[in-house]
């Protein structure tokens, strides 16, 4: 499940705060976060809004953690990639287990939405995403504040990551979503690096800080220009590419986000109009629900996560001039009415008929149902969500403004 449907205290803080400082009120160039919003709260600090100073408080407390986090390094693994150079990121596939019928237990054999706990024996997915975390609340507390110490930290976190030759991580995923006993090549191991367009965005927002200098930032766009060779032109990357559920959907949002951050906007829309666009035909049924997602055994995570990612591709999206949030397919899909299709399961006034092993979470819908009542005017979510998304409704300045986008 996406860290966005997760961490709501985090979504809380990250969008609405600002700072007391307004010598650079400059709109920054994030991708997935609305940088005009983070421009206007950041503005009205100085109208002392009481709502926004609280935001500020809590922003700096969840921040004051990270300060003393040690980094993060793909290096530090006990169990050595086939390459033999612990530089390459690996991890284990989490729904795949020892073969009962075989002495050895290979090859393993999966088990949809059962993680299997030998998963933590490696934990490079386990830094990764908290290093994409850490470095966006980072960028955050940097951009509100101007305190050097958030950028000098998350320039400290990137540069044990990504750059420093000692403890670098080596720009593929060759070796990610591992099954024991399978060689064959596959592309879900490019979901391993979903949150990456979040710590672009946290990057993005250290802009103008004496930490993150521009050698720093020439730096980790040659690495990430690399990584997004990769991705086009491996083979695990063009299996990724043409997966039809949200597989497909990720990939298209790392590349995206990647070819944004790397100034390629050519191959961002490019890659919009020819191969995102196509997604929606194919993903969505004819009443609009998520036909794969709906197969899997948490078919309420996967539907929540897929539709998540797309919001993010459509803020992606605006960086390149298209509108998704309004596209409408050839035979009449869109996203507003997949999002509508879930409404009434996340308000429980209809029963989930699909498989969910695990406990069916309502409030994994309410961090896209705040993005979707500021995209969609005409969706009356307040009386949807209000019996069972208590933050969603209970009048709460903070709770009710927090999203990603708006």
């Amino acid at each position: 499940m996406r860290k966005t449907l997760l961490n709501l205290s985090f979504l809380l803080v990250l969008t609405f705060v600002l700072t007391f400082n307004v010598s650079a009120q400059v709109k920054p160039n994030t991708f997935l976060i609305n940088g005009e919003l983070l421009l206007q709260n950041k503005l009205k600090i100085t109208a002392k809004n009481q709502g926004h100073l609280a935001a500020l408080k809590v922003l700096v407390s969840s921040s004051a953690p990270v300060l003393n986090r040690v980094p993060y390094t793909v290096v530090s693994k006990t169990i050595t990639p086939p390459s033999g150079d612990n530089h390459d990121y690996m991890s284990l596939a989490p729904y795949w287990w020892p073969n009962p019928k075989t002495v050895t237990g290979l090859p393993y054999i999966q088990k949809d939405g059962q993680t299997n706990p030998q998963v933590n024996q490696v934990k490079d997915n386990t830094y990764l995403r908290a290093l994409c975390q850490d470095v966006r609340l980072l960028g955050l507390a940097y951009y509100y504040t101007n305190e050097e110490k958030y950028a000098q930290k998350a320039t400290e976190l990137l540069q044990v990551f990504f750059l420093n030759s000692a403890t670098r991580m080596n720009p593929n995923l060759k070796y990610a979503q591992t099954i024991r006993g399978d060689l064959k090549v596959y592309g879900t191991c490019t979901v391993d690096t979903e949150h990456f367009p979040e710590l672009i965005d946290g990057v993005q927002l250290l802009a103008g800080s004496k930490s993150w200098t521009s050698a720093n930032h020439e730096a980790l766009q040659s690495w990430f220009n690399q990584y997004l060779n990769w991705m086009l032109t491996s083979e695990w990357g063009k299996k990724a590419s043409i997966a039809p559920n949200n597989i497909g959907t990720y990939y298209d949002l790392q590349v995206v986000t990647y070819a944004l951050f790397v100034g390629n906007k050519t191959l961002a829309k490019s890659i919009l109009d020819n191969q995102t666009i196509k997604r929606m035909e194919t993903q969505l049924g004819a009443n609009n629900e998520q036909v794969l997602e709906v197969a899997r055994t948490n078919a309420w995570t996967y539907c929540n996560k897929n539709l998540d990612g797309w919001f993010c591709l459509a803020s992606a999206a605006e960086n390149v001039g298209l509108n998704l949030w309004d596209y409408t397919s050839t035979s009449g899909k869109s996203l507003k009415k997949a999002f509508q299709w879930m409404l009434p399961y996340g308000s429980k006034t209809k029963a989930w008929p699909y498989q969910q092993i695990g406990t069916f979470k309502p409030e994994y819908l309410t961090p896209i149902a705040r993005i979707a009542s500021s995209i969609y005017k005409d969706i009356n979510l307040d009386s949807q969500l209000a019996t069972t998304h208590t933050r969603f409704m209970a009048g709460a300045y903070l709770e009710l403004l927090t999203s990603r986008y708006y």
